[in-house]
């Protein structure tokens, strides 16, 4: 049997060794917070920081692009489209463009069964032609997988613009909102799909063999524009 002064200081040993433990801990702990928030924010950092390093910049490049699609104006015409754009990229975020385009107007389905049906046609204002202006703003860079064979560069934007829809009534002042989204193929080619809303007030024609040609109205157009394009980049 060991001596009762052994047993003593045994246990005040072991009781002194369990105090000093715990505040340790708890500053273990502490710690071990203060790690794990530097480490996630390092974390984001760093993760923005490689969708940030692009790989095909236009900063202070011209663009130039060939674009197609479809207009819907009025429920009676179908309407495609084809023209040209260009513009100057200030940076890889802001971008000012000129643009022009034609219209291929004819009849719709709905057109033809109404003359079909009634023996009668509609007043309608065909859209010729539109050029304007437009800024456009990149607000989201990004890379994705394609198929898991290459990735591929995509820019999100946003536009806005003005310009003059011709139609066969006259001039009209067209202002003009949008969103797009463009993939980039390399350095000199992309391609690019945007939507925009065009609205323009115009007058009716009347299309009746006997008064064709007479405004028979006032209305405002509110069209939407459907675009496909591909673009070129040059320093």
């Amino acid at each position: 049997m060991k001596p009762l002064w052994i047993v003593i200081m045994i246990t005040l040993t072991g009781a002194q060794a369990l105090a000093e433990s715990k505040p340790k801990a708890e500053a273990e702990e502490i710690d071990l917070g203060k790690l794990t928030e530097k480490y996630w924010a390092e974390g984001k950092e760093s993760e923005l920081g490689v969708v940030q390093n692009r790989k095909y910049t236009t900063d202070r490049k011209i663009e130039t692009s060939l674009i197609f699609g479809a207009l819907s104006t009025d429920a009676f015409l179908s309407v495609l489209r084809y023209g040209v754009t260009a513009g100057y990229h200030f940076n890889s975020y802001t971008s000012v463009h000129g643009i022009f385009w034609k219209n291929s107007v004819s009849g719709s389905n709905a057109l033809h069964t109404f003359e079909s049906e009634t023996g009668s046609t509609v007043n309608t204002n065909h859209p010729l032609s539109y050029y304007g202006a437009e800024v456009r703003q990149n607000f989201i860079y990004g890379k994705a997988s394609f198929f898991g064979k290459a990735i591929i560069y995509v820019d999100l934007f946003v536009l806005a613009g003005m310009g003059i829809t011709n139609t066969e009534s006259g001039n009209s002042f067209t202002p003009t909102l949008g969103l797009g989204q463009k993939v980039y193929l390399n350095e000199r080619i992309s391609l690019h799909l945007d939507y925009r809303i065009m609205t323009y007030g115009e007058t009716v024609l009347s299309k009746n063999p006997n008064t064709v040609g007479k405004a028979v109205g006032e209305r405002t157009n509110q069209s939407d524009a459907v675009t496909l394009g591909l673009s070129f980049y040059f320093l």
